[in-house]
Order: C-alpha cells, then structure tokens, then sequence
C-alpha cells in the first residue's frame, strides 16, 4: 500500500446523471481491450487541513481514506493540471487507526515541512468525500489503464455536492494507449473534462463568493487554455457572472449571449471532442 512518491496520471469526465447508464453499458461491454479486472469498492474519505488552510494554499490535499476497516493517508502535491488530464505526485501510507498522523508520513518519505510538528498539530477535518467506486482495469496496448466511475457525495459545513465522475488512470504504461480507450468510450452532452479534484471541489463546495474571487484573480491572467478551462468550470456550477461570460468568449472565440447558453456549450459533446483534441496534441 506504499507509494513512494508516484505520479499519478488521470484524465477526470464529469457526468450528468443521465449518461451513467450509457457508460456503465459500454464499459461492460468493452470487446476491443482485454478486461484484466473489475471490482467495486466503498470508500470513505476525510480531508484535513490548518485553520489557515495550509495545504490549501499550497495546492496540495491531505486525506484520510477508509476502506473494509483498513486506513491509508495520502498527500497529494501541486503538481500539473491541463485541462481534465491531472498529473500528481502523491505520497501514501497505511495506518493503524483513521486519525492522520501526519508526522509518520512527514518522516516515511522525508518530506521537506520545516513546520511539519505545527501542522499535524492543528489539523482538523474540513470536508468529506463519501463515494461507490466501479473499477474496470483494461489491458490497453502496451498499458494498463484503470477505469473508475465514482458516485456519492461532497459535504463540507457549508453544504453538499454529488459526485459523479470518470476518471482513467495509467496503472502502466503509457499516456496514449490512454487516449486509445478514452476515443472507444461513446461520447455525449453532458460530459465534460475537469480541473477540478474531488479535493478542491470539497472546498468549494457552499462557498459561492470564493469561487467567485479564485476566478476574479484567474481572470487578472493573460489568455490560455489553462484560464478557458478554469472559466468552463466556473460556468458550469457558478453564478451567472458577465465578465466571465464576456471573457469565455474571447478564450474560445465564441459569441455566446446567455449563462444558459454558455453552460450548454460547456457540457456539450462538440466541447468534450475539441479538448480530448487539444489535449492529445500536448
């Protein structure tokens, strides 16, 4: 259950309700790759931060994940993020109990905290994520490609947010066999590439006006795919925001006129096309 400092490669598909029948469907049919595994698994999982929000502000997440009464602590790193494809270093280590002992993982891998004492210190658990998880694991070329489809449930002491997503990850291999199975799967409105972790969305979660002001500063940023796709975010679960509105169509050289329509665009199946393009040609 070690893992000693092992980027972890995925590319995260949002879905509506709706499309999960659709994809449950073909991944069970899948014929073109060979099925090495398929399983289900019940995790529950505490994410813990500073008062201050630490790791927060340092684009990292530390949690505490459940599963048949074993326990496991994982900090996830900064990392990179283009588009849904997530690549992140993270750490992770069994525990006896679910308390995060911080400290054990700190010295484990070494990691460079000068104030790693206070932080484990001041820890307190500030979301929950709380999901059902299918696994397929796909012998896909040269490469083993991990299929999970997640649904359940975001809390935070703001409020709560479903969760239903997709996400492939390279087991082996590698990032074009991913590719591979990501173009077999069907495609419709939607389903929509993410930046957004389970993780950053739990802290979003209820808290319209921080969205609002990450995206205020996102937009101080010159032009680039990495903003388009922090506004799509945006669109698809914030207010209605004019300049926002105003901004989406400069990135993406549209002429949206309405936030409704902007969010069709955003979750629409032509949108989800044109960035698996964008992010094959990476």
């Amino acid at each position: 259950m070690e893992n000693k400092n092992q980027a972890e490669i995925e590319l995260k598909i949002m879905l509506e309700p709706h499309n999960i029948s659709l994809i449950e469907n073909w991944l069970n049919s899948v014929k073109a790759f060979e099925l090495l595994e398929q399983k289900s698994q019940t995790l529950g999982n505490s994410y813990y931060d500073t008062p201050e929000q630490f790791f927060a502000s340092q684009k990292m997440g530390l949690r505490v994940r459940s599963q048949n009464h074993q326990f496991e602590i994982t900090l996830k790193t900064k990392g990179e993020i283009v588009g849904g494809l997530h690549i992140r270093p993270e750490y992770n280590l069994s525990l006896p109990t679910n308390q995060p002992d911080f400290l054990a993982l700190v010295e484990k891998f070494n990691l460079p905290f000068e104030n790693a004492e206070q932080i484990a210190n001041s820890l307190q658990t500030i979301f929950s994520t709380d999901f059902t998880r299918q696994i397929w694991l796909f012998k896909v070329g040269t490469s083993e490609i991990e299929v999970a489809l997640d649904q359940g449930l975001i809390k935070n002491r703001y409020g709560e947010e479903a969760i239903s997503e997709l996400e492939f990850e390279i087991k082996q291999g590698n990032l074009s066999d991913l590719f591979n199975l990501v173009e077999a799967m069907p495609k419709a409105d939607g389903m929509w590439l993410s930046g957004l972790s389970k993780a950053q969305r739990g802290y979003l979660v209820g808290q319209a006006v921080k969205f609002e002001q990450d995206i205020a500063k996102a937009m101080r940023q010159e032009n680039s795919y990495q903003l388009e796709q922090k506004l799509a975010d945006f669109i698809r679960v914030g207010n209605e925001n004019k300049a926002v509105l105003e901004r989406f169509n400069q990135c993406v050289n549209q002429k949206l006129e309405t936030w409704e329509d902007s969010k069709a665009f955003v979750k629409s199946q032509d949108y989800l096309m044109a960035n698996l393009a964008i992010l094959k040609s990476i």
